[in-house]
């Protein structure tokens, strides 16, 4: 059996891939090709019916495959021509009735019983073992494995935004003149490298030779050894690598404590005509959080503001119909899915140094009060269940943990960005609390795939030798790692 990989030329989708990406079976022509042929278990129909009424992500993917597995169904029947459907990108869809599978020998009944019985009656059907099921949920890869079936992975790829060079000695007078590099100087001095994609991140490490000439305080100096690939056409195509510049305009209070946090502020200070978006999946303690907000706060409340509020969107990605059960108001209740923006927002004020009238130092009573009162003023916060059909205009955006929400989630919400917004997407992908969802197949870490290379959006991650919340939260981040 094979190991899993990008590509199998049969595939089944668990139920789990296709409620987390209910666009798998309406593909544009411009897609990658999973598979040649996908075949879904017939029985999938009456399990999402299941779910339609709900008011959740869940509930919208399941109407959303509802009415596309009915327009499928319908031109099946009129094609005609073998029983499956051809989508834009050439994937044919398929529809494996229930009297076909071999159920006897499970010992229980649902969705990953029919997505494992569905590839095992293709492999006897085609006599062939290269045959996966599509899954993100770890109980139907465990499945499919024990039962000879191979597992073809959500999101197997992952994007970094980022990547690490050695900057050759020849090159690095004209960086440090021009602080531009263009696409012919890179591809000549990196054969061996992929072409960098839109708004890429690029760390130099200068040669020993260099590095003894030039001085080791350039190591540090991230204007010098970090650049981004910038579009230099309206098509958004073609690129230069550009030092960071956007990073000057930074308030005093806040300053990049590693080469992400540098590269994670460059894309947000960034004009919204340049970077409208930036998804940050990064391990805890690294600064995400405090950052989107701090710089949000900046240009909120600063004497010339450039945006209207701070819109904040937290994590729980099933707080749907419930909210109505909490107590408090809607904010309080939203609220209390934000605290890490809260704790951001009293952070800010220590940093930026507020002192009571007369210059005397504020006391914890009116830090807390100073808290309420910038978060009555300048934040949002709105549960997920009242952003569908909503257009965000002139807010600061933030999408706060969305390694809890859903890929068909995430890209209905990021659509929310109206003209003059910012919006900053940010969580860990190491610490998936949905049952549903893993590393690989949860929302932030889609969003960053997708959307990769994309001249609207900037992609940044930070690991964990970058975490800054203390020496021993680093300490422990490498005890659990790999």
């Amino acid at each position: 059996m094979s190991t899993p990989h990008d590509f199998y030329p049969i595939v089944v989708p668990a139920l789990d891939a296709l409620i987390g990406n209910p666009l798998l079976i309406s593909p544009e022509a411009t897609d990658t090709l999973r598979a040649d042929d996908l075949y879904i278990p017939a029985q999938y129909i009456n399990q999402v019916r299941d779910f339609r009424n709900e008011q959740s992500s869940r509930g919208d993917a399941s109407n959303k495959l509802l009415n596309d597995f009915g327009r499928i169904s319908g031109k099946i029947h009129e094609s005609n021509n073998g029983g499956y459907y051809t989508c834009k990108n050439g994937m044919r869809i398929h529809f494996i009735p229930d009297y076909k599978l071999d159920l006897s020998v499970f010992s229980r009944n649902g969705s990953t019983t029919h997505a494992v019985a569905a590839a095992l009656y293709l492999q006897k059907k085609f006599a062939s073992e290269d045959i996966a099921i599509l899954t993100g949920d770890s109980y139907t890869a465990t499945k499919a494995y024990t039962n000879g079936v191979n597992v073809a992975k959500v999101n197997p790829k992952v994007y970094l935004g980022r990547r690490k060079l050695t900057l050759p000695e020849n090159l690095h007078y004209p960086w440090l003149k021009n602080s531009r590099l263009d696409a012919a100087q890179l591809a000549e001095a990196f054969p061996d490298e992929s072409p960098l994609l839109i708004n890429e991140f690029v760390e130099f490490e200068l040669d020993p030779l260099t590095a003894e000439v030039c001085g080791a305080h350039n190591l540090r100096d991230y204007t010098k050894t970090i650049g981004r690939f910038e579009p230099i056409d309206e098509s958004g195509t073609e690129g230069e690598l550009r030092a960071l510049h956007h990073i000057y305009d930074l308030p005093r209070m806040i300053s990049p404590r590693t080469a992400g946090q540098a590269m994670f502020l460059e894309a947000m200070l960034a004009p919204i005509e340049e970077i409208p978006l930036v998804i940050c999946p990064a391990t805890f303690g690294t600064g995400k959080t405090y950052l989107a907000t701090a710089v949000g706060l900046n240009f909120v409340s600063g004497k010339k503001p450039q945006f209207d509020k701070i819109f904040v969107v937290p994590r729980d990605a099933e707080l749907g119909d419930e909210i109505g059960f909490l107590p408090g108001d809607e904010r309080a209740k939203t609220i209390a899915k934000a605290k890490p923006i809260v704790d951001a927002v009293r952070s800010y004020i220590k940093q930026r140094g507020d002192r009571k009238k007369g210059g005397a130092e504020m006391s914890i009573r009116d830090i807390d009060a100073k808290v309420e009162d910038m978060l009555d003023r300048y934040v949002d916060f709105v549960p997920i269940i009242n952003m569908g059909g909503r257009s965000i205009e002139d807010n600061w955006i933030i999408y706060d943990e969305a390694q809890d929400m859903e890929r068909f989630q995430i890209d209905q919400l990021m659509k929310r960005i109206g003209e003059g917004s910012k919006m900053i997407v940010i969580g860990d992908p190491h610490q998936v609390y949905h049952r549903h969802m893993n590393y690989h197949s949860n929302g932030l870490m889609y969003a960053a795939s997708r959307l990769a290379g994309n001249p609207y959006a900037c992609v940044v991650t930070m690991n964990e030798s970058e975490i800054t919340r203390s020496k021993a939260a680093r300490e422990i981040a490498k005890c659990f790692s790999g």
